[in-house]
């Protein structure tokens, strides 16, 4: 389920919080489904159980999954919401992003083309 890169440049914690967060997206994971256990993600990614455990501890503090004693950690019921309420709010972040974009001279159009770009993207890896 999970892979992760380790010449990425990206911490192999925040890869899993990602493609968690792609899969409670994409639907793969929903509501209330079971999480792998912390073991078994550091065994298939052959990566530190306490690399895993910082993962599962930022998606938990952040309410994208819940932790019941003894049974496991699972999907929040509004995961998807929060993801989403997430991402909105970045949205600001891109208005600003545009201005200074605006400001250096780059080009409308080249920043809509890396936009389509990254749709384009994130539509591939939903067909895979």
């Amino acid at each position: 389920m999970y892979t992760t890169d380790n010449l990425s440049g990206v911490p192999v914690y925040e890869q899993i919080v990602r493609q968690t967060e792609a899969f409670v997206l994409a639907g793969i994971l929903q509501p209330d489904s079971p999480m792998p256990s912390v073991r078994a993600v550091a065994t298939e990614i052959s990566a530190n159980p306490n690399t895993v455990q910082k993962a599962y501890t930022n998606l938990l503090g952040r309410g994208i999954i819940y932790a019941v004693p003894g049974k496991g950690s699972f999907i929040s019921p509004d995961a998807r919401e929060k993801l989403r309420s997430e991402l909105e709010k970045k949205l600001e972040g891109i208005e600003r992003m545009a201005e200074q974009f605006a400001d250096a001279g780059i080009a409308k159009q080249d920043v809509l083309d890396a936009v389509e770009r990254g749709y384009r993207s994130a539509h591939v890896r939903s067909q895979n």
